[in-house]
């Protein structure tokens, strides 16, 4: 990310909508150190900022790639019981 770029920067409200998630919920994680203030998110004002690679690591990738239309529906459930299958075994 280049200096003084809000590439790769989502707004609490983003997330939740791209998870389908409470904008609560995020900043429950924050308040748990779960989400790590200074470092994956920051607050401006009444605004919360996260990190795309803190998105990631968080709430996995295939949301995020179909929000940005990488990748159609049929993938990220693919992805999802592929990782749900993997976890179990």
């Amino acid at each position: 990310m280049a200096i003084g770029s809000f590439n790769g920067l989502y707004t609490f409200q983003d997330v939740a909508k791209i998870y389908n998630m409470d904008k609560s919920t995020l900043r429950k994680q924050v308040s748990s150190k779960k989400l790590i203030e200074g470092k994956e998110v920051k607050k401006f004002g009444k605004t919360w900022l996260i990190t795309e690679q803190a998105m990631v690591q968080h709430f996995g990738s295939g949301m995020l790639q179909l929000y940005n239309k990488e990748l159609t529906l049929k993938q990220v459930r693919e992805e999802n019981q592929a990782k749900i299958k993997k976890e179990i075994e």
